[in-house]
């Protein structure tokens, strides 16, 4: 499937940050991840990229929150730069601003995203946040 099949993989959140404040993030430990901050309440938090062209993903965020799972997709393109899955979306989109990729070699997953639709709700500091200003880090998963 081409260089989409370089970046497909499923990925284990370890940072999510909305308008600057880290509200969920995984440490690593001796024998996988520990929790490290939790201000949202989530758990099982991935990201999950399939190959459906050449240079065309399925993005698919998953978590669970307050026993209730959540799931965002959405499309993206791909191109490998630089030893870089790079990512781009659709011009249709109400984003303002977006950068995300996958590091071909490191397998480190980064997704930042200003004035996007995916936003998980809680009671962190940025939950009356306006920005929209969203990251999301990943490592591979095994």
């Amino acid at each position: 499937m081409g260089v989409a099949a370089g970046a497909a993989g499923r990925y284990i959140v370890t940072a999510y940050i909305d308008a600057g404040d880290t509200l969920f993030s995984l440490q690593p430990g001796s024998t996988g991840y520990k929790l490290g901050i939790n201000k949202i309440d989530i758990r099982n938090f991935t990201v999950e990229l399939t190959a459906r062209d050449s240079d065309q993903l399925a993005m698919k965020i998953t978590y669970w929150q307050n026993g209730i799972q959540s799931i965002f997709n959405k499309q993206v393109s791909v191109q490998l730069t630089n030893s870089v899955y790079q990512f781009s979306l659709s011009k249709n989109t109400t984003v303002t601003a977006y950068d995300g990729s996958v590091g071909r070699f490191s397998g480190f997953f980064y997704e930042r995203t200003i004035g996007g639709e995916f936003r998980i709700p809680g009671s962190g500091a940025s939950a009356t946040s306006t920005s929209n200003d969203i990251i999301i880090v990943a490592q591979p998963g095994r």
